[in-house]
């Protein structure tokens, strides 16, 4: 017993149960490519509802430009409201995490912030979802607690207009439902 036109053999003895891997099963779902755009204003306003409760975070505004998303924000400090703005490109999803490039840093009505100074405060945090490549500016966010790993998804480029993000995702599938497990070849059928 066997895999038509394999070396790999399954003993008629073992009391093994075998995975199921990818080669043998196809996937739940897959998809050879996929153009998905973003409405800034709904995501902005779910956004700015979300960070509602917080005191140091207000007024979220996004818009997209060229390849990058850019993002500005009133953030207070010892209770002194200043408005921050960035771009983050170079945005990708893979294996998941999600990572991109921070560019144009501004603070105080349009003063430069060295991009050294932002990925230092981002290391300060400690959050460990973050890795921060400070000589580069790139910054990955560990996204496996949040999507599972039966979804293989990847972005691989990203193109903004004034009130949309356009997302181009690559081949992709899931393998299962979330949760669910491997399917197992029974070790031994009634007809063996």
């Amino acid at each position: 017993m066997g895999i038509p036109n394999s070396k790999f053999q399954i003993p008629h003895s073992s009391p093994y149960t075998y995975p199921v891997t990818d080669s043998l099963s196809p996937p739940l779902a897959r998809w050879d490519g996929l153009h998905l755009v973003l409405d800034l204003d709904h995501v902005e306003r779910h956004l700015n509802e979300s960070i509602a409760a917080r005191d140091e975070l207000r007024d979220l505004s996004l818009r997209g430009e060229g390849d990058a998303l850019a993002a500005e924000v009133t953030v207070v400090w010892k209770g002194v409201p200043a408005r921050v703005g960035l771009e983050v490109a170079e945005i990708r999803l893979r294996h998941r995490h999600l990572g991109f490039r921070l560019r144009k840093i501004r603070a105080l009505g349009g003063i430069p912030v060295p991009r050294t100074a932002v990925t230092l405060a981002l290391q300060a945090l400690k959050n460990p979802i973050l890795s921060v490549f400070s000589g580069d500016g790139i910054v990955v966010a560990d996204l496996r607690e949040w999507l599972p790993q039966e979804l293989r998804l990847e972005v691989l480029t990203v193109q903004g207009t004034r009130r949309s993000l356009h997302l181009w995702f690559g081949s992709g599938s899931l393998a299962n439902l979330p949760g669910k497990g491997p399917r197992l070849l029974p070790a031994k059928t009634e007809t063996d």
